[in-house]
């Protein structure tokens, strides 16, 4: 039997809460980042990519019921 979601539902999309914890990261840490251009962004890519962990992830997805 196929489900469908509502047709905006972001408490049952994982991606909404990872976003949410990666703004809050940024705003948290974001005076803390120099630089210009790419420079600036890669930075700030590597710093959030470390701030979700995979238990975090596991928690999303059970916390939107997939598991």
């Amino acid at each position: 039997r196929l489900l469908y979601l509502p047709p905006y539902s972001p408490q049952f999309q994982p991606i909404e809460l990872a976003f949410s914890t990666i703004k809050s990261h940024l705003k948290r840490w974001g005076l803390g980042f120099y630089g210009t251009g790419a420079g600036l962004f890669f930075e700030m890519y590597d710093t959030c990519s470390c701030a979700i962990t995979p238990e975090m992830t596991w928690g999303y997805f059970r916390n939107c019921g997939y598991l």
